[in-house]
């Protein structure tokens, strides 16, 4: 089992620059489906791994309903890297694409927050008004992205982008409460890294979309890298109770 854990996701480090070749190089439809070939890799990684752990180290609820909630988020997100994708393979379709890939991608955090939460057990319930506090105070900070950035402009995306700005920044500021709260444990060290990757490919992809002249090779290079160690690094943590 641990050399087929390896393995996939050897394959999909193996198609994610596959997948960066194409996109960057030639595009439309033949790099969605690469994409998509990726991040059906990090949902394996995931599936394996999750059967890995229940293997080893037997049955545990936390862990059962943690790996589930996980695997529902990994693959809301693989339909939401389709949509985005889509955009640009039929360019009239740009706006009913780009919104079902934000709410795709919002309902993939809302299954990746209760499951990191699980692992609050008692401590869930008093620290989830201050993340939702924290919430806030990033979803300002985005909408202020425009005030200071004359180049920047959401445009009828504006308020579909600041509602996602909170969900992501809930996962990120989960896995940090939990980092600080357990002690620096491996699993949420890992969920931390990932996570702040997850945000940091966010705002490259922000600028792709909505900044002029920030739709670069260079960049679509470095938001789909932090993306996919984001998820492989999500992946990994159901291999750890």
């Amino acid at each position: 089992m641990e050399g087929l854990v390896v393995g996939i996701i050897t394959l999909g480090i193996i198609v994610t620059i596959f997948f960066l070749i194409v996109r960057v190089v030639k595009g439309g439809l033949g790099a969605m489906f690469v994409k998509a070939g990726a991040s059906a890799c990090f949902i394996g990684t995931a599936f394996i791994t999750f059967a890995y752990n229940i293997e080893k180290n037997g049955y545990d609820r936390t862990n059962f309903e943690y790996g589930i909630l996980m695997l529902l988020g990994f693959i809301f997100s693989l339909l939401g890297d389709i949509w985005l994708d889509l955009k640009y393979v039929h360019k009239e379709c740009t706006r009913p694409y780009t919104y079902a890939g934000f709410i795709c991608f919002m309902i993939g955090h809302t299954f990746f927050v209760p499951a990191i939460l699980l692992n609050f057990q008692e401590y869930k319930w008093w620290m989830l008004p201050c993340i939702l506090g924290l919430c806030a105070v990033f979803t300002i900070i985005a909408a202020l992205m425009e005030k200071f950035n004359k180049n920047f402009d959401f445009g009828e995306f504006r308020a579909i982008s600041l509602v996602y700005a909170s969900f992501v920044a809930a996962t990120m500021l989960c896995s940090v409460n939990g980092l600080i709260l357990f002690g620096y444990s491996k699993k949420f060290l890992i969920l931390t890294i990932g996570s702040i990757a997850f945000v940091l490919s966010d705002l490259v992809l922000s600028s792709i979309y909505f900044e002029k002249g920030k739709n670069t090779k260079a960049n679509v290079i470095i938001n789909h890298t932090l993306y996919y160690l984001a998820q492989f690094m999500f992946a990994s943590t159901l291999l750890l109770n």
